[in-house]
């Protein structure tokens, strides 16, 4: 489900298959971001998917097969994953190809920076369709990286936002055709490479303290 590669000291982690997260599939992206950091080599991290789409977030045909204490459990745990990019070593770039919706939008949301194709696919944060509210920790990464007319569209109506809206709204930071987003997010990334890790995580935690508390404070934890 998570196939990572490198090309160079860029990191490219591919979410496969829809990029549906269910307990095994986030310990996967888990581990994934582990071995990243354990690297001397890496220096940035870019996180795509396949065909389609980035990722369609939770995986509700299992998630809704058990107990509801355990699927919200789960989620407290998928924003542990998320508040992990926001303080990562290494500059994160979403670059999306297709659908990010839930989980997956939040992924865009938790990192540094975001290109998304032009032509195809939609962020968005389909809760409110879902009847699910969001938790402390969701509503704090959403509310502090959207704003304005955008943030109260998709929370409250389940907009779905192409990428020239997204890019217009501040969201995005470039959007292309497909075979340009690589590059797009290499040229993004190239100015916050090579710093030292230690300070570059402290200054993202600094920047991100709004969530990250919220976080901290939840009940979410690193095993599902």
């Amino acid at each position: 489900m998570m196939f990572l590669s490198q090309n160079d000291e860029i990191c490219i982690l591919t979410m496969r298959d829809k990029g549906l997260f269910n307990p095994n599939t986030l310990e996967q992206f888990n581990s994934v971001l582990d071995e990243i950091e354990k690297s001397e080599s890496a220096k940035a991290l870019l996180i795509t998917g396949e065909d389609k789409n980035f990722s369609q977030g939770l995986d509700l045909e299992f998630l809704m097969t058990i107990e509801n204490s355990d699927f919200l459990q789960f989620v407290e745990n998928t924003m542990v994953m998320a508040s992990r990019l926001l303080t990562f070593k290494v500059p994160v770039v979403s670059v999306i190809n297709g659908h990010a919706f839930g989980l997956g939008a939040m992924i865009a949301l938790a990192s540094d920076y975001r290109v998304m194709r032009e032509d195809r696919g939609y962020l968005c944060l389909p809760e409110v369709d879902l009847k699910m509210a969001f938790t402390p920790a969701m509503n704090a990464l959403v509310v502090n990286k959207l704003s304005g007319r955008l943030r109260r569209d998709m929370m409250l109506a389940g907009r779905r936002v192409g990428g020239g809206e997204a890019l217009a709204g501040g969201l995005m930071d470039a959007c292309g055709a497909e075979d340009e987003l690589l590059n797009l997010a290499r040229e993004l990334v190239t100015p916050a490479m090579g710093k030292d890790k230690a300070t570059f995580s402290q200054i993202k935690r600094d920047l991100n303290r709004p969530i990250f508390s919220v976080v901290e404070s939840g009940s979410g934890v690193r095993q599902s």
